[in-house]
């Protein structure tokens, strides 16, 4: 039984006039943001409003850069060089990273979205190139990655000596592997499995697979997608259930903050 968790919300997915979810209701409730970074979603006004967003709730920063797939919402994989993933990265994250020096709070960590992580999964040398996108632009980034599996990213990742944040999904399928998959639902969660799945990992650290096999995971983050349109209530029974159970929910980059592994960022309220 574990006495804190992180929760984290990929954030900015909005474009133009088109709102995506309940941004700034999830944004109250949340520890970390991954900011969509133009992309896979977002636009140069919604990247702004999402850090000042992140900025006036205390939320700590991360980037999340995608395929340059609209349409498709960054699932769809693309066939790109290494040296096109590292460019995509810094492009990405950089544009991230000079909205939140405007806005005056440092954008501290940075997570691969959907088929780009799945790129980098295919091969060690696909993962080292996106994390040297991120080194290449701040060499202090905390990466957030799925905590399974761990080859190849994850792996990779620790090798290159990033500080990383392991993320459980509970509105993700997870096959007997580990690996993850489809999304449980579209649209709307429902909240009590997500309560349920939650306290099942904070209690027992297991997460039941696709054909009922219980897997056992270790992260420090739940990711609740912000684009799901009752993100919200998922949230608020998330913090509900793990108060009663004596959890508190913290940003996990706070935690590498506090034991000293981790370059500052700003505090959450």
């Amino acid at each position: 039984m574990r006495n804190w968790i992180d929760l984290n919300s990929d954030m900015g997915e909005s474009f133009g006039n088109y709102v995506l979810g309940r941004p700034d209701e999830v944004m109250k409730q949340i520890n970390h943001a991954n900011i969509a970074c133009g992309f896979h979603a977002g636009d140069p006004v919604w990247i702004r409003r999402t850090v000042e967003a992140a900025k006036r709730y205390g939320v700590t920063l991360g980037a999340h850069p995608g395929f340059p797939d609209k349409l498709g919402f960054g699932r769809r994989l693309m066939n790109i060089s290494q040296q096109e993933a590292r460019d995509y990265v810094v492009y990405q994250v950089g544009a991230v990273k000079a909205f939140a020096a405007a806005a005056g709070v440092r954008l501290i960590a940075a997570k691969p979205h959907g088929a780009f992580y799945l790129w980098a999964q295919q091969s060690e040398e696909n993962s080292r190139a996106i994390l040297e996108g991120l080194r290449e632009v701040d060499p202090g980034f905390v990466a957030y990655l799925p905590a399974l599996p761990r080859y190849p990213m994850l792996e990779v990742a620790e090798r290159m000596g990033f500080q990383v944040v392991k993320e459980f999904y509970p509105g993700l399928v997870y096959a007997d592997d580990g690996s993850i998959g489809v999304k449980r639902t579209y649209g709307e969660e429902n909240v009590e499995d997500m309560v349920a799945l939650v306290m099942k990992f904070i209690t027992e650290g297991k997460v039941k697979g696709s054909s009922g096999k219980e897997i056992e995971i270790e992260a420090d983050s739940i990711c609740v997608h912000g684009d799901v349109i009752n993100a919200p209530e998922v949230l608020a029974a998330l913090h509900k259930a793990l108060k009663q159970a004596g959890v508190v929910a913290r940003s996990a980059v706070q935690n590498l903050q506090g034991n000293g592994r981790a370059p500052g960022a700003q505090a959450h309220a």
